[in-house]
């Protein structure tokens, strides 16, 4: 087996130290690094006033894409900032699902002053509505117009919703649509793009309004699936790379039992290191001259096969979701004339074939295989 892949003097630093580095540390994947580089074009150099889709399973990773998102925009404009301290690179926010009935917006606001630092968001008045004395509706509609101010004046580059699922919790369809567009007005006003990452509950938006919210190509996240051999070597090299940077002082043998961290997982790599990272420190706090794990080890953290199959039905539940709203939107984008409905072409081609292979000329007797060598 090849060498360990850790820095080597790990073995000799605290329980700690070797906890924070395998903690941190994260595996570049095919699945991860297509939805990123889409993102990070989309937002670049997509329009500036665009509603973009992120969605996938749960534990695929998708919380993991903000924070590299976030790093990388930081990174980018790191001395624009320093120059102009009023900026911000993004501004990230979590959907919080309602205590009860419809999404709440002015939570919602509220919590999007906070994480962009805003001052005196408590005093937030909307002067000069003097047809409207009642103080909540005053409120939210300042608060929203401070939201606004911010996007504008202090131009973050994205708008990250997390969790962005919950803001299609609402009572009826109406507000629903309501929903997409108090959206489409922010990202209007605010001139940035709104980044909505969550569930497959996100497909609610497109199909409900597919030429609104599908400005271009949406982000699916997607987990490695069981039936595509690319995949399966993907999802073992993942493993490959997790025991490799495992700071032990003998590598654990993991990949022979790579068929069982993928039925507990159901391909999510967030999963499956979420599970390696428990095993790892726990282990190492019960045992701190801790040699190397034994698959028993990651047994005793397992997800139940319960709970496994739960993830799947979930998972499966969305991919199709996915599938079926892609077949939608090509039916909607046909009625709309965007796409040429060729149902009739392709029937014209099929009657035309028919005719062709039905006149044949006279005396020209059917294709068919000669026999060939000596009959013996």
């Amino acid at each position: 087996m090849t060498e360990q892949l850790f820095p080597k003097d790990l073995l000799n630093k605290s329980i700690e130290e070797r906890k924070r580095y395998f903690e941190s540390f994260t595996v570049s994947h095919p699945a991860f690094e297509e939805a990123y580089n889409d993102l990070l074009n989309r937002i670049y150099h997509g329009v500036d006033n665009s509603i973009i889709l992120v969605y996938g399973p749960t534990g695929v990773g998708k919380s993991k894409l903000v924070e590299k998102i976030n790093a990388k925009i930081l990174r980018d404009n790191y001395k624009m900032l320093q120059e102009n301290r009023g900026l911000i690179p993004t501004l990230t926010v979590e959907a919080v699902p309602p205590d009860s009935g419809n999404f709440d917006w002015k939570d919602f606001y509220y919590r999007s002053l906070v994480k962009a630092n805003e001052p005196l968001i408590d005093y937030k008045k909307n002067i000069g509505d003097k047809y409207n004395n009642s103080p909540q509706y005053d409120t939210r509609s300042a608060l929203r117009r401070s939201l606004e101010n911010v996007l504008i004046f202090r131009k973050p580059l994205a708008f990250l919703i997390d969790e962005a699922q919950h803001i299609t919790m609402t009572t009826s369809s109406r507000n629903l649509r309501n929903q997409i567009n108090i959206l489409k007005s922010i990202a209007n006003i605010g001139k940035v793009p709104i980044v909505l990452i969550g569930n497959y509950d996100l497909l609610t938006y497109r199909d409900l309004n597919g030429q609104m919210i599908r400005r271009g190509k949406d982000i699916h996240v997607r987990r490695y699936q069981s039936n595509c051999e690319e995949d399966i070597k993907s999802f073992i090299n993942v493993l490959l790379s997790f025991q490799k940077h495992m700071p032990l002082e003998i590598e654990p043998k993991l990949i022979e039992y790579w068929d069982y961290f993928y039925s507990r997982t159901i391909g999510c790599i967030g999963i499956l290191k979420d599970w390696f990272w428990i095993t790892y420190q726990i282990s190492l706090n019960e045992t701190p001259s801790l040699k190397t794990l034994l698959i028993d080890d990651f047994k005793k953290h397992e997800i139940s096969t319960e709970r496994s199959i739960k993830l799947l039905t979930e998972a499966t539940s969305g991919e199709n979701k996915l599938k079926d709203s892609e077949e939608k939107e090509m039916i909607l984008y046909k009625k709309l004339g965007f796409v040429e409905n060729d149902t009739h072409k392709i029937e014209e081609e099929s009657i035309s074939s028919t005719e062709t292979k039905n006149k044949r000329q006279v005396g020209l007797r059917n294709p068919k295989r000669d026999p060939v060598g000596i009959e013996v």
